[in-house]
């Protein structure tokens, strides 16, 4: 069983546990204050904060000696301790757990005592508090949640293991309905090196350590059912051949969480994953799917910042002009402080597409011109080679053509650099950027 110091979940690991929930503090009230039409509109377009796997609300570090809020209770800090005028944003906590849900109402007692929990706990249509409980299995939660009118919402899915990409693909066919539909996100947690490492689990069968090589006459019966159980997780079985041979294990960790970012792809513009060791020889990515750009290179820069990782901040005058002097047609009839289109997009692209994914229809590129001089403008970067065809990844909407920047292009033609991988901090970092605080 889950154990619990008072109502927090005991859990170890302050590089890890500790600084996802502090980053998605800080996103939650960064997607809020923009999604909810900000100042300017008094907040008043209705949001949503889904917690698909809620827990208790607090969790007890360890190695720190300190109880911190979890996911729910930086969405209920944010509804209720920040002083904004929240009325419109709900909360929907789902909780399978008979434990944590009972923990998780503690937890509401203690720190929010004004949120009646008759109203959160009881029928959707008597509920008039803005904070909704469902003790649910997740399954179940999703059609339930969706009779809420959400308006924009996050969706964060923590499993004790893994969700199943069923159910992803449930909960996004039936919030996004066009092309790259933007109100709605998912953050994921992905235990990325129990598959690898197998592990001992408290609260359900132990997860055997994932097989090294793809004949499947060469697995027992226990690698067996790790892969069935990733292949729910991937939705497929075409993961295994990138993943099951004989690179080494960080070399097939990396394979494993591009697989699962592409497949991520089919709904999402963007999906970053964002690494964390919680422990030496762990490795846990919390994964940001959205499409909304800004909120992607916030997400990144939050993790930057706390991190120690680079900040990604390329030279735009020294490229801009050997960009002009290898393309100076590009400048007719242009004077001033005026820039071509095609860069316009191509910095756009660089500097806030993640990954270098791009379409036609992304906010910052639309906004470089018309929808006609805007595609034209990008088959001119796709013939001089800057974009190449998104390959491998599927997609909602196939006739819309998908373009990823081409970095070696970029470095050769205006030496830029992409983006550092990114790096996650290791609890021995961790620890002596804590006692450099205190």
């Amino acid at each position: 069983m889950l154990g619990f110091h008072e109502d927090a979940i005991l859990l170890s690991g302050p590089a890890g546990t500790g600084l996802k929930t502090r980053i998605l503090g800080k996103y939650y009230e960064f997607w809020w204050k923009i999604t909810s039409g900000g100042e300017s509109k008094r907040n008043e377009f209705p949001t949503a904060i889904v917690d698909m796997n809620a827990g208790s609300g607090e969790l007890y570090i360890k190695e720190l000696g300190r109880t911190l809020l979890g996911s729910a209770g930086h969405a209920m800090q944010l509804k209720f301790d920040l002083g904004y005028p929240t009325d419109a944003l709900k909360l929907a906590f789902v909780e399978e757990d008979p434990q944590c849900f009972s923990h998780l109402q503690n937890v509401i007692r203690k720190r929010w005592p004004s949120l009646r929990l008759d109203q959160a706990t009881g029928p959707i249509d008597r509920n008039t508090s803005g904070v909704y409980l469902f003790s649910l299995p997740l399954e179940d939660a999703v059609e339930t949640v969706g009779l809420l009118n959400l308006g924009n919402s996050i969706y964060f899915f923590d499993p004790l293991l893994h969700v199943e990409m069923e159910t992803i693909e449930r909960v996004a066919r039936s919030l996004i309905k066009y092309f790259f539909q933007r109100g709605t996100e998912f953050i994921i947690f992905v235990f990325t090196s129990d598959w690898f490492t197998g592990r001992e689990y408290a609260w359900r069968k132990s997860l055997a350590p994932r097989p090294a090589t793809s004949p499947r006459e060469t697995w027992t019966g226990s690698e067996a059912e790790t892969v069935a159980s990733a292949n729910s997780l991937f939705g497929d079985e075409d993961w295994q051949e990138n993943v099951l041979n004989g690179a080494s294990r960080n070399e097939r960790q990396d394979a494993f969480i591009d697989e699962y970012r592409r497949r991520l792809m089919k709904w999402f513009r963007w999906v970053l994953p964002l690494p964390f060791i919680p422990k030496r020889g762990q490795l846990y990515h919390l994964v940001f799917c959205s499409n909304f750009e800004d909120g992607v290179k916030v997400t990144r820069d939050f993790y930057c910042l706390y991190t120690g990782n680079p900040r990604f901040n390329p030279d735009n005058q020294t490229a801009y002009e050997k960009f002009v002097a290898r393309f100076p047609e590009t400048t007719r009839g242009l004077w001033g402080f005026q820039r071509p289109i095609q860069w316009k997009i191509l910095w756009h692209i660089i500097r806030y597409c993640e990954g270098g994914i791009c379409d036609y229809g992304c906010k910052g590129i639309k906004e470089k011109g018309t929808r006609e001089g805007v595609k034209a403008a990008m088959r001119w970067l796709s013939n001089e080679g800057y974009l190449r065809q998104l390959e491998g990844v599927p997609s909602a909407w196939a006739s819309i053509p998908r373009y990823q920047l081409d970095w070696d292009k970029v470095r050769e033609t205006l030496a830029l650099l992409p983006p550092s991988k990114l790096k996650p901090i290791t609890p021995e970092h961790f620890q002596r950027k804590q006692r450099r605080r205190s």
